[in-house]
């Protein structure tokens, strides 16, 4: 899956400085809220919005903002949440959801879009157990998505350790070079590479 706008402006080390800053200032959301259908508790969206705002308010000079932009490609929207620092903006997560004519089916499917898109930007560690209607028509593409991205960190970790190589520093360098795209096309596409390099 291809987003519309990838990054914009050039990405240097100012624009991953702020954004590391933000991740360590960042204190992991709390579970506000329960889901009656599972009685686990998870991170609501509101949360979830509360601790990167005040991460992104205490380190200053950085921004961060949501929109969904329609994928022709894939026929269906994309969630994406940007981050902007040093005079650029990067898409740092991306998370695809699905139109509906009911309204309620809808908005729910947004929602749970932004969310996990947030959490996969900024590394929240929140319950994803909504079990809604969004949760159980997107769980298919989040399942495959995320076992292609364990098994890029799985490559990349192993190469890495290979090498005598930090995997964190590894893993930024393929950010950089893919504009901060979050995809299953990325994932795989990467996995792939370390995969070979790793044999070859």
């Amino acid at each position: 899956m291809t987003s519309q706008m990838l990054w914009e402006g050039v990405l240097d080390k100012g624009f991953y400085d702020k954004l590391a800053q933000v991740h360590a200032a960042i204190n992991q959301p709390v579970k506000d809220s329960v889901n009656p259908h599972f009685n686990k508790g998870y991170a609501s969206m509101n949360e979830c919005n509360r601790v990167v705002s005040e991460a992104v308010r205490k380190v200053g000079d950085c921004d961060y903002w949501q929109r969904a932009v329609y994928n022709s490609d894939a026929g269906c929207w994309e969630m994406q949440t940007v981050f902007q620092a040093d005079g650029s903006a990067a898409v740092l997560s991306s998370h695809p959801f699905r139109d509906d004519a009911n309204p309620q089916k809808a908005a729910s499917a947004s929602t749970y879009a932004r969310r996990y898109s947030l959490l996969s930007a900024f590394n929240l560690a929140a319950e994803d157990d909504d079990g809604n209607e969004a949760a159980r028509s997107e769980a298919p593409i989040d399942d495959y998505s995320s076992r292609l991205k364990r098994r890029m960190w799985e490559a990349i970790k192993a190469w890495s350790k290979a090498n005598g190589l930090d995997p964190n520093e590894e893993a930024r360098k393929v950010q950089s070079r893919n504009g901060w795209r979050e995809t299953s096309e990325m994932y795989e596409s990467v996995a792939i590479e370390f995969e070979e390099k790793l044999n070859g």
